[in-house]
């Protein structure tokens, strides 16, 4: 029988985030979901729901109705800026860069404090992210310190780009793929890293 404890899985991965990084984000002790026997305090529900507020709660406890209340709506007012570019998979120039003008807002509680929203191509990310999905970027200010296994999108000083799982590796990080079927890993000094941003969550094309 599922409970809220694999519910609480399944949330993380349809936002597309780490449980670290989901508890970090809701302010709950690390490693508090693979702790749970199961059941979750009030106040662990209490901290998450402030934090995605557009969580169902009668889906989180008793498994009824939808993961969360409202869709993804497209808005020209509220919700964070969506870009018609592609943020490349691979380490590939970006040549289509019209960031300047935002398509339309994206209005979507729970990654409404994200930065853009832009699109993905390429396949080393599968499954995790499929080429056409429309990913949730956070612009990270502070790169001295990033968490090893997270994804992130990185903006090179040369003007790469690629999204990977970050590991650290000294004055290098290394670029891990999920497909690592048809991808290999690769090496990045830290010092040519120019923005960095962590991949918050993904949806389809809509």
């Amino acid at each position: 029988m599922v409970n809220t404890k694999e519910r609480l899985k399944e949330l993380v991965g349809k936002l597309g985030m780490g449980q670290n990084s989901f508890e970090a984000s809701c302010g709950l002790g690390n490693g508090i979901i693979n702790n749970s026997r199961g059941g979750v305090s009030s106040s662990t529900l209490e901290k998450i729901l402030i934090t995605y507020p557009n969580i169902s709660l009668d889906w989180l406890v008793c498994g009824k109705g939808s993961m969360f209340k409202d869709e993804p709506i497209k808005s020209y007012t509220t919700g964070i800026p969506y870009f018609d570019v592609d943020f490349e998979m691979g380490f590939d120039l970006m040549v289509n860069d019209q960031t300047t003008t935002p398509e339309y807002n994206i209005d979507f509680a729970p990654y409404n404090k994200c930065t853009c929203w832009c699109n993905a191509r390429g396949n080393s990310m599968y499954p995790t992210i499929a080429s056409g999905d429309i990913i949730a970027l956070k612009e990270i200010k502070d790169i001295s310190f990033l968490v090893s296994d997270e994804i992130y999108a990185i903006v090179t000083k040369n003007d790469m780009r690629t999204i990977k799982r970050l590991r650290d590796c000294g004055d290098e990080y290394a670029l891990v793929p999920d497909n690592k079927q048809d991808y290999s890993e690769q090496r990045i000094k830290k010092d040519m890293i120019a923005k960095v941003y962590q991949v918050m969550g993904t949806m389809k094309m809509f």
